[in-house]
């Protein structure tokens, strides 16, 4: 699986330019990686969260990376879509899924 057209549209708004192919290539090691090590938890909701912990900086998506590689419930947490509700807080900040 890589990444779903809504997270990389997020992607090119938060990281113009190269930066933006850079962190398209991490987020789509780290759903590779989450798929090799058999997680079943939806890779779009944490690429996704792993994008909004970045907050438009590569070195906050660097460390929000490392940590979803560690446990990805961390980083649901911090982005908010961890709880109830995640599904319309990824609408309201990624779009409708295609």
């Amino acid at each position: 699986m890589g990444l779903t057209v809504r997270v990389e549209k997020r992607i090119a708004k938060d990281f113009p330019g190269r930066d933006g192919q850079i962190v398209g290539e991490l987020l789509a090691e780290l759903v590779h990686h989450l798929t090799e090590r058999g997680d079943r938890e939806d890779k779009e909701r944490i690429a996704a969260a792993t994008l909004l912990c970045g907050r438009g900086r590569v070195d906050r998506l660097l460390d929000a990376v490392q940590l979803a590689k560690e446990d990805w419930r961390d980083v649901l947490a911090g982005a908010g879509l961890a709880d109830q509700g995640w599904r319309e807080r990824l609408e309201a900040d990624f779009g409708p899924a295609v």
